[in-house]
């Protein structure tokens, strides 16, 4: 192959490169990936981390730590543990 045709091949081919990427610059992407969650769509993917939640989880644990401490006791007392 002669270094005419070897040039002729690589231009082709860079237009060919160029033109695909100024396609794929071009194409629509959406603003914003949502994630499908069972009961929903989330909007937020760490919205699990956000330091709001923290809160509730504290005051979950509160409130159900006493509950099944004397739950516990009483099942203990009766001897069904």
């Amino acid at each position: 192959m002669s270094n005419q045709t070897r040039a002729t091949t690589m231009l082709r081919n860079e237009a060919a490169v160029k033109q695909l990427l100024r396609r794929a610059a071009k194409r629509i992407r959406p603003s914003q990936a949502f994630s499908v969650v069972p009961y929903g769509r989330e909007t937020d993917a760490n919205r699990e981390f956000a330091p709001d939640r923290d809160a509730d989880a504290i005051v979950w644990f509160l409130i159900a730590l006493p509950i099944f401490m004397v739950a516990h006791a009483i099942c203990v007392k009766i001897g069904a543990i």
